[in-house]
């Protein structure tokens, strides 16, 4: 039986390159666009489902499970929604840390709560599941040596702690977690400058989920599968 996996974020960039990979690899993929109207590329995959879910509203994500049903297995949620608002020291607001925690940090601990029950029946069908999160090396404390990226920073970083949270929360329902950086890709996200495309990233993420093992709890990975600090 094909295994399952739900993609946030999905209509472009990494997460379109994930839900491509998924699908060769021969899983159901269900993707989660904020519109799914203009997900064109993503419609011509034939993917299994495609959802609405916009991560910053409870609303949303509710009606998204209920759309999925709970009695569809999730083998693999990937938490790939995100955004970055660039912004100076002298020129960062509040609006810009909320933002960015709203979707950065407090979206994907809405997804994963909502999907839990899903994550929890492939857990009991095939041993364990998987949550997901993509991070950043950003993200890590000890690495920051260069500051700038205020809210961005904070907002990975966060994740990071409720990603090892959540870890602990879930491990006894069978549900491993797992951290991701996804290197430095051309993208969107990053005015298409980078050192990997958004395939080459997405199968070097999907080579080390590949590898996530029963009983994992949130650890940190650089996009060449080595680990990074906290």
């Amino acid at each position: 039986m094909a295994k399952r996996v739900l993609i946030t974020g999905a209509n472009r960039g990494i997460g379109l390159e994930l839900a491509k990979h998924y699908k060769a690899l021969g899983w159901n993929v269900v993707a989660g666009v904020r519109n799914p109207s203009s997900a064109t590329e993503l419609r011509s995959l034939g993917p299994e489902g495609i959802v609405a879910l916009d991560v910053t509203d409870e609303a949303s994500v509710a009606a998204a499970a209920t759309a999925i049903g709970a009695d569809a297995p999730i083998d693999m949620l990937i938490n790939n929604a995100g955004i970055i608002v660039k912004s100076s020291l002298t020129k960062t607001t509040k609006a810009d840390f909320l933002r960015q925690l709203e979707v950065n940090t407090v979206g994907p601990f809405l997804v994963t709560k909502a999907f839990m029950p899903n994550l929890k029946l492939a857990a009991k069908q095939n041993d364990f599941a998987v949550a997901a999160f993509l991070s950043a090396k950003i993200a890590s404390i000890q690495l920051n040596t260069q500051g700038g990226y205020h809210a961005y920073r904070a907002s990975k970083t966060a994740l990071n702690g409720i990603a090892k949270t959540l870890a602990v929360d879930m491990e006894p329902r069978g549900i491993s977690t797992v951290l991701l950086h996804p290197g430095y890709v051309k993208t969107d996200f990053t005015g298409h400058k980078g050192d990997l495309s958004a395939e080459e990233s997405a199968r070097a993420l999907a080579a080390i989920l590949g590898k996530v093992r029963k009983g994992d709890k949130a650890s940190f990975y650089d996009i060449d599968g080595s680990n990074l600090p906290w």
